[in-house]
């Protein structure tokens, strides 16, 4: 009887074994296939903002030209009829001396200069930032690489040395 107990408790054992693995290889077969949907739907949004970003910037970029030409056509109807005011209700050739005008218009042109330094300097600003915020995403990138290695290595070596022990046994 003994050897019958034996022999019905390592069929059990073994029936249990066949099941845990399988239920192991099925639950890893369950997360392997949920994280292949994750990444795959996780690039497939990449992907589609890729297709449309063309788009996107150029809805931008048409949009930024059409406030600037409405811009320009605001100043030049507005400077039209204010020398169409001029000419209608102002003799303005005896008001004023013709030095008050010239230094009107030096400094008019030196403050046009400067906005237009300004506003070259804030985009070398702009695109310095963009590269180098470029520069980062790739150092970044080496940065994650480098340690998912360290990681993968720490866990291959504890995998390995927890594994020594059930070999020893």
């Amino acid at each position: 009887m003994s050897k019958e107990v034996n022999t019905t408790n390592s069929n059990i054992s073994t029936n249990v074994e066949k099941k845990v693995n399988s239920y192991i290889n099925l639950s890893e077969q369950s997360a392997e296939k949920t994280l292949d949907t994750l990444q795959n739907n996780m690039i497939k949004s990449f992907d589609e903002y890729v297709k449309i970003q063309p788009r996107f910037l150029q809805s931008v970029s048409d949009f930024q030209l059409e406030v600037i030409q409405s811009s320009k056509d605001a100043i030049t109807k507005t400077i039209t009829h204010q020398k169409e005011l001029i000419r209608e209700y102002v003799n303005v050739s005896q008001s004023q001396p013709n030095e008050t005008y010239q230094q009107l218009f030096n400094k008019t042109n030196e403050n046009v200069d400067n906005f237009v330094k300004a506003i070259t300097a804030n985009n070398q600003f702009n695109f310095d930032a963009i590269d180098t915020t470029r520069e980062n995403v790739k150092l970044y990138n080496k940065t994650l690489d480098a340690y998912t290695e360290y990681i993968t290595n720490a866990f291959n070596a504890w995998n390995a040395f927890i594994r020594s022990f059930y070999q020893n046994k």
